[in-house]
């Protein structure tokens, strides 16, 4: 086993467990009760996000040599935040009223949200120049979302989501 793997277990199981609690949040889309369009639409794109994410992180560290811990907390900043926003984000499973919650969340949801996604500007993550303009964009959008609780900023966020696959 090399040393990027051994680095790469502890934000693989960070990022696994997000990815676990989000994909037990897609029950709520079978069951007329619980969905809420833009929380279905905010939970595909953070599922998608940490799946691209975890590819991102595995191609990357599978050249690293043994790096320096405080190198290594470099690594372990986005997927602890990405936890952060999944747990602000899902609510417990006997939560009927999927709307009112996330209303309340916006704020700290898009917030760290737009945390997440600027941690992506760190150079060390080398970002090429047409997601740079993409996250950006998106970091914009989630401040607005935050700081408004504008739910149309939400398709519009799903919308560059969309635009963003096209650049993968």
């Amino acid at each position: 086993m090399s040393s990027g793997e051994i680095l790469a277990f502890l934000p693989s199981f960070l990022y696994g467990i997000a990815l676990a609690e989000l994909f037990s949040q897609w029950r709520r889309f079978f069951q007329k009760q619980y969905r809420y369009w833009p929380y279905v639409i905010s939970t595909v794109i953070f599922t998608e996000i940490a799946i691209w994410n975890v590819y991102l992180f595995l191609v990357q560290i599978q050249d690293s040599s043994l790096i320096a811990y405080h190198e290594y907390w470099i690594f372990l900043i986005q997927p602890i935040l990405f936890l952060l926003l999944v747990h602000a984000f899902t609510p417990e499973v006997e939560l009927k009223d999927t709307e009112a919650y996330f209303k309340k969340r916006i704020p700290i949801v898009f917030g760290l949200t737009a945390l997440y996604v600027s941690s992506h500007l760190i150079p060390t993550f080398g970002v090429s120049n047409e997601a740079l303009w993409l996250r950006i964009i998106g970091i914009v959008i989630c401040l607005i979302i935050a700081f408004t609780r504008n739910i149309k900023a939400i398709y519009v966020f799903g919308l560059l989501w969309l635009i963003s696959l096209y650049f993968r």
